[in-house]
């Protein structure tokens, strides 16, 4: 969802920007023109550059499942609110209207293990209700509202439950660990995933040994830029542990320039 919040807030940024002039307006524009509205709209300062990494990140996976995550939920709350919204939970209400879904849906687990609370519409209307029932009435929402309570809430328990196990990045591979925000940034903590856990290593290559292609010419070996822009291989496709960027598959070129070189 913030994936797609952030491409929206800048194709609405861009053409803002179009309307005054701007044929062509800058990603680095776009990203002060964003950063100057949340700042003055939520009082909260986020760099030109976080924005614009954010968009960039967004446009790399823009047609898979994946999703970014903003940490800053008033970076959340001011996007929304540039996109038109009162914020994250009122997009997320709209959201919900414009795909036909039920109102009524309380709870949305994503892929990544976020929870977004929508029941601020259901509230509403129970509480206009209540407010002109008689008392009968009034005692009636009162025990079908617990009644829905129960039932929704022991399937959330459960659905969060399972999803309790978590990894970091220790140097060349990821490892399962406790879920603790004092310990680990937020950032670091991933949902756990097996596959990651056995295939995902970081390596250092060897011109001689290393297996890049398997023998129907599938690619072995994956490499990205790390935060100090050195290039790092790793075993299997995903995204670079410390940048979150895609990893490119390895070729023939890349081996003979900086591998066998």
């Amino acid at each position: 969802m913030h994936k797609k919040i952030t491409l929206g807030a800048f194709q609405k940024a861009k053409e803002n920007e179009q309307k005054k002039g701007a044929r062509i307006p800058s990603k680095n524009r776009l990203s002060k023109v964003l950063s100057d509205y949340i700042f003055s709209e939520m009082n909260f300062s986020i760099g030109e550059r976080s924005l614009k990494n954010y968009f960039d990140k967004s446009l790399e996976i823009k047609e898979t499942n994946e999703d970014i995550n903003i940490a800053q939920l008033d970076v959340v709350n001011g996007l929304c609110r540039y996109l038109g919204y009162k914020n994250y939970e009122d997009y997320i209400l709209n959201s919900k209207k414009n795909n036909d879904n039920d109102v009524n849906d309380i709870v949305h687990i994503d892929q990544d293990g976020e929870s977004t609370n929508i029941d601020k519409l259901k509230n509403k209307t129970l509480f206009a209700r209540f407010r002109s029932s008689s008392a009968l009435n009034k005692l009636l929402i009162i025990v079908f509202s617990i009644i829905v309570l129960v039932i929704i809430t022991i399937p959330l328990s459960n659905t969060i439950g399972n999803q309790t196990r978590w990894m970091v990045w220790q140097e060349d591979h990821y490892v399962e660990v406790e879920f603790d925000a004092e310990k680990y940034n937020v950032n670091q903590l991933k949902l756990f995933k097996e596959e990651r856990i056995r295939l995902f290593k970081k390596i250092s290559p060897d011109c001689l040994e290393t297996i890049f292609f398997n023998g129907d010419g599938s690619v072995n070996i994956w490499y990205g830029k790390n935060k100090d822009k050195k290039l790092e291989y790793f075993t299997a496709l995903g995204l670079h542990p410390q940048t979150g960027k895609s990893l490119k598959p390895i070729t023939h070129y890349m081996i003979d320039k900086y591998i066998c070189n």
